[in-house]
C-alpha cells in the first residue's frame, strides 16, 4: 500500500474573486436594465426582446 503525499500548492486560488466578479457584473447589468426600462418609450415588447437576445 502506497502512502500518498500531497505537496502544498504554490498557485493561489482565485475562485472567490472570479465568482465575486460574476455576481458584481450581474448586479450592474440588472441595474442597467432597471434604469433603462424607466424611459417613456420603453414597452413590454422591448423588455421581452432584450431578455431573449443578449
Amino acid at each position: 500500500m502506497a502512502i500518498s503525499y500531497t505537496m502544498p500548492s504554490s498557485a493561489r486560488s482565485y475562485d472567490g474573486l472570479i465568482i465575486f466578479g460574476y455576481v458584481a457584473f450581474a448586479v450592474v447589468i440588472l441595474a442597467a436594465i432597471y434604469f433603462a426600462s424607466g424611459g417613456p418609450s420603453f414597452t413590454d415588447a422591448d423588455l421581452s426582446t432584450m431578455a431573449m437576445m443578449p
